[in-house]
């Protein structure tokens, strides 16, 4: 489902085995698994000769970052499976973004996960992301506290971590920060999948290609990337969001209904927010696409698949397309964007810790109702934002800027004052006068 240009890296996606209590085997998805590592160390190979100059020249390792850079990127997480060296020879990761607990349960179902004795040169990994139930709840405890209007101020950042909602980003952000680092440097290629492998793989999956495909960072590549990793492969919009039905219709425990395309687009955000010279859009953008995930206004993100899309309710044919309504509002664009500075960077690949530490509650969407100010603001009558503000009025507090704008920010709030301060001392000097 993608693949780097220059190397065998590449990304796979798949539901779980029907491995059973009986250790079933799939001798088809064991050579189509071991054809996949074949073909990216020949992909590999010919990399390293162009790397050489010529075609057969091999590869001397002077490409590959020092060790020392690698740790450091990695910040000691999962540091013994990341760095690769002749001691754990791999060919292909396996990635199961499930609890392993979970994984060996639903062996009683009939599924389960890869043996790997029987697949040549595989490793596997187990992630901890929570299920549909566990993000429902985390969910629903996060917009309840942000809603209230007892909520504790003193202690609000304990009582945001105590919902998990911080916690689950920082689990599928890492998960997807460790495909793209398996890709882009260990150059294999990674099989992802979960249970049904439309939910958590599709985060994972989408994620990752957001940190290695500057296209990826674009609108028009973002909104082919949604197209292709949530709408193409099935995620269920209508099954988890409960499109058109009243409260309880899908069973007393709210049946599958759970905010997997919300929780994704908040991994967005941490990107965006965190690094916002690489994206072509704002947080504003995400906002809009967030709210407009149950306004059932536009066609693109009805239906469980593209067959009831396409075949079933001509969603195309009878509704308008939300990605062209997105595009269309020129205030969506991140005005601090280079296009060619993220092009010639590339993959966007930052210390490990530096993203997961940096994650914030995405204040604008869960806070947007909220009984309480939680975004700054000041005091009415005052003129601010200032003129720059006044030209990019969408864009939000929450939102991180390059070091150029936030400088030009701090300079025309300092000279408001300044004004202020003048206008004051003029009134002070005719009180004296008369």
């Amino acid at each position: 489902m993608w693949g780097s240009p220059n190397h065998g890296g590449s990304i796979w996606r798949c539901s779980q085995p029907k491995v059973g209590l009986q250790g079933n085997r799939s001798i088809e998805d064991e050579r189509y698994l071991y054809a996949i590592a074949e073909e990216a160390k020949r992909a590999n190979l010919k990399a390293d000769a162009r790397l050489a100059g010529g075609v057969g020249g091999g590869s001397n390792g002077e490409d590959r970052p020092p060790t020392e850079f690698l740790r450091m990127l990695c910040g000691r997480n999962n540091e013994s499976d990341l760095i690769m060296d002749g001691s754990n020879p791999c060919s292909l990761k396996i990635m199961d973004m499930r609890p392993k607990s979970a994984a060996m349960a639903n062996r009683t179902q009939g599924y389960g996960y890869e043996n790997t004795n029987y697949y040549r040169g595989a490793s596997i990994n187990f992630y901890g992301i929570g299920n549909i139930h566990a993000v429902r709840d985390s969910y629903q405890k996060v917009c309840a506290l942000c809603l209230s209007p007892n909520t504790s101020d003193i202690q609000w950042m304990q009582l945001v971590e105590n919902t998990n909602w911080p916690s689950m980003t920082r689990l599928i952000l890492s998960a997807s920060w460790q495909t793209a680092f398996h890709v882009h440097y260990n150059r294999l290629p990674v099989l992802l999948h979960c249970s049904h492998g439309w939910d958590r793989t599709s985060q994972v999956a989408a994620l990752s290609q957001l940190l290695l495909d500057p296209h990826y960072r674009t609108r028009e590549g973002f909104s082919t990337l949604v197209e292709k990793d949530f709408l193409s492969f099935g995620h269920p919009f209508h099954t988890r969001c409960g499109h058109g039905e009243g409260k309880n219709e899908q069973g007393g425990d709210e049946g599958q209904l759970s905010p997997i395309f919300i929780q994704f687009l908040d991994c967005v955000f941490q990107l965006v927010n965190q690094f916002p010279d690489y994206f072509e859009f704002n947080a504003r953008y995400l906002l809009l696409l967030s709210e407009h995930i149950y306004s059932c206004r536009f066609g693109t993100l009805l239906c469980d698949s593209e067959r009831e899309r396409e075949v079933v309710a001509g969603i195309r044919q009878r509704t308008y397309c939300m990605w062209e309504y997105l595009d269309s509002i020129p205030d969506l664009i991140n005005p601090v964007f280079d296009r060619a500075t993220s092009e010639k960077a590339g993959v966007l690949l930052m210390p490990l810790p530096m993203l997961l530490r940096n994650v914030t509650l995405w204040v604008d969407r869960f806070c947007m109702y909220g009984a309480k100010a939680s975004i700054p603001c000041m005091p009415h009558g005052l003129q601010y934002p200032p003129q720059y503000f006044l030209r990019n009025h969408s864009i939000l507090h929450t939102v991180g800027c390059g070091a150029e704008s936030v400088l030009r920010r701090a300079l025309e709030v300092a000279e408001m004052w300044r004004g202020t301060a003048l206008n004051a001392l003029k009134e002070v000097e005719e009180l004296r006068k008369k």
